[in-house]
């Protein structure tokens, strides 16, 4: 064996049924907004990037670091937001700077997942990467154990949910790139074996 290639719906599920890890969200400049985000705890901190990158108002370090003492004993994972981190993710890495002193827990900020998002969907997408990251990663630690108990020594790689492929450490840091692996990974492999490109394919688990 030289190559292990793991779909799975573990992600897709989770999602679903509202499993994974209890989640802090840190919106950065956004005020008022009453739109649902899948969190279990929100906070809006004071900042403000324009749509040209500038800086507008910057961030307060006492009022994060009270922020984050606050959440951090109520959630598994930090997501962090800023409205316009695609065109300058300067204040999202700060609040990420800042949480890493001050907690041991898993961070994600919105613009490494994507950058053509609006913010609501950019902000839900770092929640639910940050909800399933010990889902996946409990995956990839059994899938480790048992390909070294049956004496694999191989690489692995996970199906994305486009059907292309990713190498299993950015799946445990990206894990909602996961989502619809199953049947995307079931797309490929009934195209292979039908061996046409015209067909419908039926997965049900």
């Amino acid at each position: 064996v030289c190559l292990v290639c793991l779909s799975t719906t573990l992600a897709t599920n989770a999602v679903v049924e509202n499993r994974g890890a209890r989640v802090g969200l840190i919106t950065i400049g956004v005020g008022e907004d009453d739109r649902q985000y899948p969190a279990q705890v929100i906070r809006n901190v004071r900042g403000k990037i324009d749509i040209m990158g500038r800086e507008e108002i910057p961030l307060s370090e006492t009022e994060i670091r009270k922020v984050l003492e606050e959440i951090k004993p109520g959630i598994d994972a930090l997501a962090i937001s800023g409205y316009a981190s695609i065109k300058n993710p300067e204040q999202e890495q700060y609040v990420k700077k800042l949480a890493a002193e001050l907690t041991d827990l898993p961070v994600v900020c919105a613009h490494e997942l994507t950058t053509t998002l609006g913010f609501y969907e950019r902000t839900v997408t770092a929640v639910l990467n940050a909800r399933l990251i010990p889902v996946i990663s409990e995956l990839m630690h059994h899938a480790k154990q048992s390909m070294k108990e049956h004496g694999i020594c191989a690489p692995i790689i996970v199906v994305k949910g486009d059907g292309h492929a990713m190498i299993n450490g950015y799946a445990e840091e990206c894990p909602v790139e996961t989502v619809l692996s199953g049947p995307a990974a079931s797309l490929v492999g009934g195209k292979m074996l039908a061996g046409i490109d015209d067909a419908i394919i039926v997965d049900i688990e």
